[in-house]
């Protein structure tokens, strides 16, 4: 299993998926990774030890997508 985590105001949404398996969940989180890196959102796959790689198409074999709005500066 794989899981697309939305950070937001309310800690982080979860669309949890099988990368093996093309089925509604799987759209659902390339959809909403699609909605949200096209308004500027930062997308990226932790590795693990503290640190990511940021990624700018989706990858269902990553085993954790996380998106976390752009940040804004004042």
């Amino acid at each position: 299993m794989a899981v697309l985590r939305v950070l937001n105001a309310n800690g982080d949404d979860r669309v949890d998926f099988d990368p093996d398996v093309a089925d509604e969940r799987l759209a659902r989180a390339k959809a909403l990774f699609e909605t949200k890196v096209g308004k500027g959102w930062m997308a990226y796959a932790p590795d693990g030890t503290g640190g990511g790689t940021q990624i700018r198409r989706f990858d269902p074999k990553a085993k954790e997508i996380v998106l976390q709005p752009a940040i804004a500066g004042g």
